[in-house]
């Protein structure tokens, strides 16, 4: 079962998409880090979160002393040249360690990461999935996209049009 380290924002445009509940059915081995836990400050989707994790589909992970280390050296050494916090170089150093995929819709961390070999994916590999497996009808995808579209002005509106054109094809 393949691992993935999930950043904040992944955790949040499930929730906002209505997709949280599907990644009890997807063959993954889903984690985050109990920095990324912290971010969440909308209780609603920190409770919907930590569902998941007494359900036991999301383990929040520590770094370790040696990670933490790690993680200093590359806030100092990417300080100034890009904005990457220390929960995204956490995610970033948790994946490399554990040699795992990272999801995130973070394109600097997306950038840096793939920079550094970690193999990187956002919430449309997600998505992918979640139609593949046949967990969810294309209609319902279709309104989880939207609503994610509608959620978060930062996402690849362009390759989520396209999903959306692709799944009404075939209704």
């Amino acid at each position: 079962m393949e691992i993935v380290v999930n950043d904040t924002n992944i955790l949040i445009d499930l929730y906002n998409a209505g997709l949280l509940g599907c990644c009890k059915q997807l063959e993954l081995d889903f984690r985050t880090l109990d920095l990324i836990i912290e971010e969440i400050e909308v209780e609603e989707q920190l409770s919907a979160v930590n569902k998941l994790v007494s359900e036991g589909i999301l383990k929040v992970c520590s770094l370790s002393g040696e990670q933490l280390a790690t993680v200093f050296e590359k806030v100092s050494f990417y300080g100034g040249k890009c904005n990457l916090s220390p929960e995204d170089i956490s995610v970033m150093v948790y994946a490399q360690d554990n040699h795992c995929r990272l999801l995130t819709g973070d394109k600097t961390l997306r950038e840096k990461a793939t920079l550094e070999n970690v193999t990187v994916s956002g919430i449309l590999f997600l998505t992918d999935m979640i139609i593949g497996d046949g967990i969810l009808e294309p209609a319902d995808m279709i309104s989880a996209l939207e609503r994610l579209l509608q959620s978060n002005g930062r996402l690849p509106k362009r390759l989520i049009q396209e999903r959306i054109e692709h799944l009404r094809s075939q209704l």
